[in-house]
């Protein structure tokens, strides 16, 4: 937990020049290490040994309600270290490119926040490789507009940046009251009339016998992980799980170099009620378990949690939107695993000549089958034969 924030703290941005010919460098996923555009020189990148710690929730959340901090959501303006340009990006974004020249720049913006990530995943997927990923899934599209070629094809469509995520640890104890359904079976008798005539049959009914029940469970949560931004909607980056974070790296800006990164948007406090409600599901499931029997119901439940921690990190991703009929359609690629997510879109016109195509060889298929029907009718054998039985014909 950082103090509060000194007067004295300036807004910096910087970028990391080559120790051989002083050319930006930006983070390579191929070498796991800073390179050189220019002149290739490879520069390795050691962070200091540190363990990646799990915080205590409770206290950071305390100390959240006394601190005092200024958090800037006004768009910062940076100039360029390479040509001078000036540009202004979000108030949320740490690291970018500059939009003229392509230099790299890091930022301290974490100091307008009172907490700073600690580890961070880097890039382990470069992006032509992740190109390749999604002009495979675009492919397997059906009915996709022609123009989402586009994206792979240009140049720098899709974006590399890592974004903010907490997780959170915790050990809950959870009280419930319910009612315990066992299914059995009975016979009943009913009337029915059979050719007019009353018979009494049996029928087998399933019924529920309902018992009370209470009881408590206990479930532990190791890394439950939600996502502290708002650039990519929650259902997204949910689906880009599972990350290996058994691979955290201690956070080093060296890493953002070349790569667009974030400061988290979404509180912890807030964090950890989406994390509850991804807890409470599961606990539920367990509680149903602990009911047995054939049906359950759960009247309450009341969830203790205890021992709770958390972790502000940084995990990388590419992403790119699409633009249809004035719509705008995410994508995004987990770029340590290769996993893909988006939200796609379809072509009408496609789907329109589809059916058409569809419905010109149903109405072939009627077509000739009429036509089949009808020429063999027409030329089917003829016969007359003479009612006294003198003479007969036969036409083909």
């Amino acid at each position: 937990m950082k103090a509060n924030l000194k007067e004295k703290t300036l807004f910096k941005q910087k970028s990391f020049p080559c120790s051989q010919c002083g050319a930006n460098l930006t983070f390579c996923a191929d070498l796991d290490a800073l390179k050189c555009s220019y002149c290739g020189a490879i520069n390795q990148i050691k962070p200091p040994p540190i363990p990646i710690r799990e915080l205590d929730l409770n206290s950071a959340l305390k100390n959240l309600d006394v601190y005092e901090y200024k958090r800037e959501k006004e768009n910062r303006e940076f100039k360029c270290p390479s040509c001078a340009a000036t540009f202004e990006v979000d108030w949320h974004i740490r690291s970018t490119r500059c939009p003229y020249c392509k230099t790299p720049i890091v930022t301290n913006a974490d100091i307008f926040m009172p907490l700073a990530p600690k580890s961070i995943l880097p890039f382990k997927l470069n992006q032509k490789d992740a190109k390749e990923i999604f002009k495979k899934w675009v492919g397997s599209l059906w009915f996709a507009p022609s123009s989402l070629k586009n994206i792979y094809d240009s140049p720098s469509s899709l974006r590399g940046i890592y974004l903010p995520y907490w997780t959170y640890d915790s050990n809950t104890h959870t009280i419930y009251q319910g009612r315990r359904g066992v299914v059995y079976h009975d016979r009943v008798e009913r009337v029915v009339y059979i050719n007019g005539r009353e018979e009494v049959v049996e029928d087998i009914v399933e019924r529920i016998e309902w018992y009370p029940v209470s009881g408590e469970v206990y479930d532990s949560f190791d890394d439950v992980l939600i996502g502290a931004t708002k650039t990519l909607p929650r259902r997204l980056s949910d689906a880009l799980e599972p990350w290996d974070l058994e691979n955290l790296e201690s956070f080093d800006e060296r890493y953002l170099s070349g790569f667009d990164s974030e400061i988290y948007s979404i509180a912890l406090d807030k964090g950890f009620e989406y994390a509850k409600e991804f807890m409470r599901y599961k606990i539920t499931e367990h509680v149903r378990y602990d009911i047995g029997g054939d049906r359950q119901e759960i009247t309450n439940m009341q969830v203790y949690h205890s021992n709770s921690t958390f972790k502000y990190i940084l995990l990388p991703i590419y992403t790119a939107h699409f633009e249809h009929n004035s719509k705008k359609y995410r994508f995004a690629i987990n770029a340590r695993s290769g996993k893909i997510v988006g939200e796609r879109p379809y072509s009408k016109t496609k789907i329109f000549f589809a059916i058409l195509v569809i419905l010109l060889i149903l109405g072939a298929i009627f077509y000739f089958g009429d036509f089949d029907q009808d020429f063999s009718q027409s030329n089917a054998p003829y016969i007359n034969i003479s009612p006294h039985g003198a003479s007969f014909e036969i036409r083909f």
